[in-house]
């Protein structure tokens, strides 16, 4: 029997579920294929010039209804693994799975621009509100036999599951630039090929349940049901991410170009960036082999005759000998896409705390919440907040993100990049200690990265500008040779002077004014800076 229980936690561990969030990686300055996902602008600003995903997988489950106790991946290994248990505590219960594939995706980031494409596959199931008085008929893995009669009353009860594939475009552009302050705005562009959905939403669910006369004797019913048959292009549809971030720079940014000689290939650190974005707003039209059902009725029902519903045919079959349904065969099905409100933070604690400047030690915060609700044929989003401390270079990372699920369910998680290769747990502790589990996942990507060509050429020096008291270094020398004045030079830059300090000095820079004059003039025009 342990051996059985044991495969089922590994199969919904590793295949049935999944982490599209990835916050270990997610938030990420050197990732830019996993960070498009949780805030698309961060494609404008990325460190890594071209950033390429050849494979990813992400899969994560969870949920409050049952539980594994004492449980770890060592103890698994040994075969030591206790029967899983009900959990007791009067809420109600939810089980919330996803699994993705990530496909190949490239991100170009350079100069005040950023742009990528990518696809990836989703299956997502999300089943929540369920009354404890269902879970609680579970003992020991066998109904509880000794309750004769039991009463449901569910509301927004739901059992969802929606599979797609979308195939994307982002682009991303830094709008604003000025003293300390970037602000990039960018958007993730998706077409759709739907598979399959399922939803069952009990709106309004009161019945008493009589187990030795397998009678249930429905006193109100408000429900909606809707799939279709999986199929390959069973549905088409759309769908947008909305990104924005506001970073507050440690030096000044007017001439700051990312991954450009212009800037001589370097990045500029920031003191904290804030970004919003909006996930996945779209929807997919399943047209093929649909069917939906508006329930609403009191009914008596027969236990034995739910034996026979086996196909859809025995369904609705079913539905409508027994309840009042308003049916629609063959009618394209509209199904939204897990909308949900993205809030992300992360200080610069290197900065703040005066380490090392070679030190890049971060705080993330990260909050996502659910924009659809439970009456919205489609999948919900899990609600969730984050801290991850995340120390990052540009050929290692790692961070320990703390996530608390829908607010409340907490779980340690801990990932880690080794140059192109990444790989991530939201939820560590089964890995390390005994506890009771209620959920795993894993994550990784395999990609390759590409440095910026012009940046690895030996090239002279490019120095910006710079500006002092309202006057470029180009202007100073202008003014200087018509006032015959000299330059004094200072740790700001060049400025003038109001004093002469010799008679030698005043007549090199006269002669170099005559004798190059021509030339001066087109050096000093190519080296202006560029108009803002």
């Amino acid at each position: 029997m342990k051996r059985v229980v044991f495969g089922f936690i590994l199969s919904l561990c590793f295949l049935n579920s999944f982490a599209q969030e990835k916050l270990g990686i997610a938030n990420s300055n050197y990732s830019s294929t996993n960070s498009i996902y949780l805030n698309p602008s961060s494609s404008v600003d990325s460190r890594t010039y071209i950033q390429a995903n050849l494979l990813g997988l992400n899969i994560y489950a969870m949920n409050s209804g049952a539980y594994v106790p004492q449980f770890s991946l060592w103890s698994a290994v040994k075969g030591d693994i206790q029967d899983p248990q009900v959990n007791t505590f009067p809420l109600n219960k939810f089980v919330y799975a996803r699994v993705g594939l990530d496909g190949p995706a490239v991100v170009v980031s350079n100069r005040e621009i950023g742009i990528g494409i990518f696809v990836r596959a989703r299956v997502e199931v999300d089943v929540r509100n369920i009354p404890d008085e269902l879970t609680s008929l579970v003992k020991n893995q066998q109904i509880d036999t000794s309750l004769k009669h039991f009463s449901i009353n569910a509301s927004n009860m739901k059992v969802s599951e929606m599979t797609w594939v979308e195939y994307g475009f982002n682009f991303g552009k830094m709008f604003f630039k000025h003293g300390n302050v970037i602000m990039s705005a960018g958007g993730n562009a998706k077409y759709i090929t739907g598979i399959n959905v399922a939803y069952f939403n009990f709106a309004n669910l009161k019945a008493n349940v009589d187990i030795t006369a397998k009678q249930a004797e429905i006193q109100k019913l408000n429900a909606t049901l809707a799939y279709n048959i999986p199929a390959w292009n069973a549905g088409q549809g759309g769908g947008a991410d909305l990104g924005f971030t506001y970073k507050k720079t440690i030096k000044y940014v007017e001439n700051y170009y990312a991954n450009s000689e212009k800037y001589n290939c370097k990045f500029l650190d920031y003191r904290y960036k804030l970004g919003l974005s909006l996930l996945d707003l779209g929807v997919i039209r399943f047209s093929n082999n649909a069917y939906r059902a508006d329930i609403a009725a009191a009914a008596n029902i027969d236990l034995n005759n739910l034996k026979k519903v086996n196909n859809t045919d025995s369904l609705s079959s079913f539905l409508n000998g027994t309840f009042i349904t308003h049916e629609q065969k063959n009618s394209p099905i509209w199904a939204s896409l897990p909308t949900a409100l993205s809030f992300q933070a992360d200080w610069n604690m290197s900065y703040y705390m005066g380490l090392k400047k070679d030190f890049h030690f971060y705080l993330n915060t990260t909050a996502i919440q659910a924009l659809t609700t439970a009456r919205v044929i489609g999948v919900q989003r899990s609600n969730l907040v984050s801290v991850a401390p995340r120390f990052e270079i540009k050929s290692f990372e790692i961070a320990m993100p703390l996530t608390f699920q829908r607010y409340i369910y907490p779980q340690l998680g801990l990932a880690f990049r080794i140059k192109h290769f990444v790989l991530g747990f939201d939820n560590i502790l089964p890995f390390v200690l005994r506890n009771n589990t209620y959920g795993m996942n894993i994550y990784f990507n395999i990609g390759i990265s590409f440095d910026n060509k012009r940046c690895r050429v030996s090239r002279p020096r490019f120095n910006a500008p710079k500006i002092f008291a309202g006057y470029t270094f180009n202007v100073a020398r202008q003014k200087q040779s018509k006032d015959s004045r000299s330059v004094e030079q200072t740790k700001m830059g060049e400025r003038p002077s109001s004093k002469i300090d010799n008679k030698e000095r005043t007549k090199s820079i006269r002669k170099q004014s005559k004798e190059s004059k021509k030339k001066r003039k087109f050096r000093l025009f190519r080296n202006a800076p560029e108009k803002m």
